[in-house]
């Protein structure tokens, strides 16, 4: 009788301690944002997610993409990547990843030339002596710029006059 309380209360205390533990590994920091993509490679996990919303043709689009070793989940700092896309016409944009303050954080910008879907993928590695290691494609909807401003044509083709100087009384004429 006395060993199975024994037992219970071992167990109970497990379970306790268990949920502090898992309670401890979440609650750490900002909640990742909720249009974030995860990826794993051979050696990382890949984050990514656009800081610029709505994403938009013909304006700048920064990313943020976050990088842990994938064994350890230690944050990867020092490393180089970039990060790409292709549309539907094959034209390509890219850019290299810059390391913030953040542990495992870079960010980096895009400017997309058309509207419509566009193929993406990151690459990175440790250093220059390592290969890149390639994150599986995705797809990003990319919408229509902004209306620019107003593009009437000007009312004159010459450029206007400029103002007759004042005369200086003190100067003669000739």
């Amino acid at each position: 009788m006395i060993a199975e309380r024994t037992r219970r209360l071992r167990r109970v205390v497990a379970l306790a301690a268990a949920g502090l533990v898992m309670a401890g590994c979440g609650g750490g920091g900002s909640p990742p944002p909720t249009n974030e993509l995860r990826f794993k490679t051979e050696d990382f996990v890949i984050r990514v997610s656009p800081e610029t919303k709505p994403t938009r043709a013909l304006e700048p689009i920064y990313w943020r993409v976050m990088v842990h070793d994938v064994k350890s989940g230690l944050p990867i700092q020092g490393g180089e990547g970039r990060i790409f896309g292709t549309n539907r016409d094959r034209k390509t944009v890219s850019n290299g990843l810059a390391a913030t303050e953040e542990l495992g954080t870079y960010r980096s910008n895009l400017m997309f030339v058309t509207a419509g879907m566009w193929a993406m993928a990151i690459q990175f590695r440790l250093d220059s002596t390592k290969v890149l290691q390639k994150t599986p494609d995705w797809t990003q909807d990319i919408m229509s710029a902004e209306e620019p401003g107003d593009f009437s044509p000007p009312a004159s083709s010459r450029p206007p006059e400029p103002p007759p100087r004042a005369k200086d009384s003190t100067r003669k004429e000739p």
